[in-house]
């Protein structure tokens, strides 16, 4: 079957880049949606500082049905962060839940991305898994997924590490978001992947390409040196393959974070993006 992408919130946002301002888009949301349909794409990522926009401008009722009559099938809501964290912090936290919470509901968004911040001192997981399966019992009682992501700079900084929160979950709402970016960053081959990653709790899946050297920090390099799908050194191709192998059948969110992605047209941006993207599959399609 022909793979359905996602458009992950980066792709179609244009100048805007993660922690940088707001992290608002400067394009109009509808020129976005309209883009995303028109080259293919089977679904749209909106980040925190859009999605309110839009509630606040012309209101979900409206974006869900520019969305649908654009023939999108999948939305996909980030960023939760400090969901284990108390205080200030965790209030800060929990208004950005409710407005994601808020947003997926009404969007009928397929899940939500979590992810588990920037540290230098990572805390125990047994108190990230406390917290998280407490943040997936009220996802479950909202209706709600969410896709856990580890990040090499995170409290979670290895896949194997977010499996085990994971795990200790019993919430249908309590899923995986698998990204080879991180995967690849955290030391955990393609071979060995689905060997530590049980595929059923894998709920979303997100490819894109980068290179073996390391530009500035990790997260300088996660923001501004991903390369298109098939055209680093992280062998996308043979990701896929491993993920189809695995049984995964869902949709793939692709996220290119990259200075030079965020200067292309957007057109032009989303159409390079999704054709590297379907280049990786003709060899898994072939064999699954």
């Amino acid at each position: 079957m022909k793979p359905q992408f996602i458009a992950t919130c980066w792709v179609s946002a244009g100048d805007a880049a993660p922690m940088r301002g707001d992290e608002s888009s400067p394009l109009p949301i509808a020129e976005r949606i309209s883009a995303v349909a028109q080259t293919g794409w089977a679904g749209i990522g909106l980040v925190h500082a859009d999605l309110v926009q839009a509630r606040d401008t012309i209101g979900y009722d409206s974006l869900s049905r520019m969305i649908r009559e654009a023939g999108l099938s999948f939305v996909e809501v980030e960023f939760l962060n400090d969901w284990w964290t108390t205080g200030a912090e965790r209030a800060a936290s929990d208004v950005i839940r409710a407005d994601l919470f808020e947003a997926a509901t009404a969007l009928g968004a397929r899940h939500i991305k979590v992810g588990a911040g920037m540290t230098d001192n990572p805390l125990p997981l047994s108190t990230l898994a406390s917290a998280f399966s407490d943040l997936a019992d009220q996802a479950a009682d909202s209706g709600i997924r969410l896709a856990l992501e580890a990040t090499p700079f995170s409290h979670l900084r290895t896949t194997q590490e977010a499996v085990e929160v994971v795990s200790k979950s019993d919430s249908p709402a309590a899923g995986l978001m698998i990204d080879i970016w991180h995967t690849y960053r955290g030391g955990l081959s393609h071979e060995d992947l689905y060997k530590v990653v049980p595929i059923e709790r894998v709920y979303a899946v997100e490819i894109d390409d980068g290179y073996q050297q390391v530009v500035g920090t990790l997260f300088e390099d996660t923001i501004n040196n991903r390369a298109y799908c098939g055209e680093g050194d992280f062998d996308t191709a043979t990701f896929v393959q491993r993920t189809v192998e695995a049984g995964y059948r869902g949709p793939w969110g692709v996220e290119i974070i990259s200075a030079q992605h965020r200067q292309r047209p957007l057109l032009e941006g989303l159409q390079y993006a999704y054709d590297t993207a379907m280049s990786c599959f003709s060899g898994a399609l072939q064999t699954s």
